[in-house]
């Protein structure tokens, strides 16, 4: 008897991911701001290189604005109401925003503009951990990364925290921690990283589906070159053959 292929249906969350490791980003369909929020142990600081948020602060040696941490749960609701392209590069401090060069300033203006470096965008100055650039409805993500293996921390958190809010729903913050689904673990995560080098799609099952356990299914999808049609085209990808699936039981509570 043939198997019938999966459909979109079959599934309640996909994020595509690309790795570029030599210049040291990740591209990414299914990721938005506030996922990252969520997924990441965020900066202090954002500078914003391209944006639609009114309340930003702003620097006179850059003449550029900026939110710091206590503005980022603002941010986050401005951007689920505002679509937008959205581009930032974090920093420690605004002393730091005032020993940036010409030079450093206008490559800035650039990454903002182009969402392409002309450099490895790594400023000794600002000391930052990531480059952010996203296109205005968020089909699109690409992330250049100071440390490659927070490329982990995001994927890993990201279906973690999405899986645990789908079990407990309303509930999720008021569980105990023995009762929550654990994170995915470290030698999981890395051995995808292979998958992430020639682009894969994990698709998490919708778990009434899969019922005794929870899984993400790993698909190989070539590099796109055009990741705003993605969605479009989803369901024929989710009808390719899985190539991997990571399984969580939910007697042995334990992944696999």
């Amino acid at each position: 008897m043939v198997k019938k292929p999966l459909g979109a249906d079959y599934y309640i969350q996909h994020l595509y991911v690309y790795l570029n490791e030599a210049d040291q980003f990740a591209l990414f369909s299914g990721l938005t701001f506030a996922h990252f929020l969520d997924a990441m142990k965020m900066p202090k600081n954002l500078l914003l290189l391209k944006h639609p948020y009114e309340d930003a602060s702003f620097n006179m040696h850059t003449y550029m604005e900026f939110v710091s941490q206590e503005e980022f749960a603002q941010l986050r609701k401005a951007r689920a109401y505002k679509k937008s392209e959205f581009c930032w590069i974090d920093f420690k401090s605004e002393k730091q925003l005032n020993s940036l060069t010409p030079q450093e300033q206008a490559e800035l203006l650039y990454i903002g503009h182009k969402k392409e470096t002309v450099r490895p965008p790594f400023y000794s100055t600002l000391q930052n951990e990531f480059v952010y650039l996203s296109s205005e409805e968020e089909q699109t993500t690409k992330i250049y990364f100071r440390h490659l293996n927070r490329l982990n921390e995001l994927v890993g958190n990201y279906f973690t925290q999405l899986i645990r809010r789908e079990e407990n729903g309303q509930n999720f913050w008021r569980r105990r921690a023995k009762d929550l689904i654990p994170e995915l673990p470290i030698e999981v995560l890395n051995s995808l990283k292979q998958g992430y080098r020639e682009g894969i799609l994990i698709s998490l099952a919708d778990p009434e589906k899969t019922k005794n356990t929870i899984e993400l299914h790993v698909r190989s999808v070539e590099e796109i070159s055009f990741l705003d049609e993605f969605w479009s085209n989803i369901q024929d990808y989710t009808k390719q053959d899985i190539s991997r699936k990571i399984v969580f039981d939910r007697k042995s509570k334990q992944w696999k």
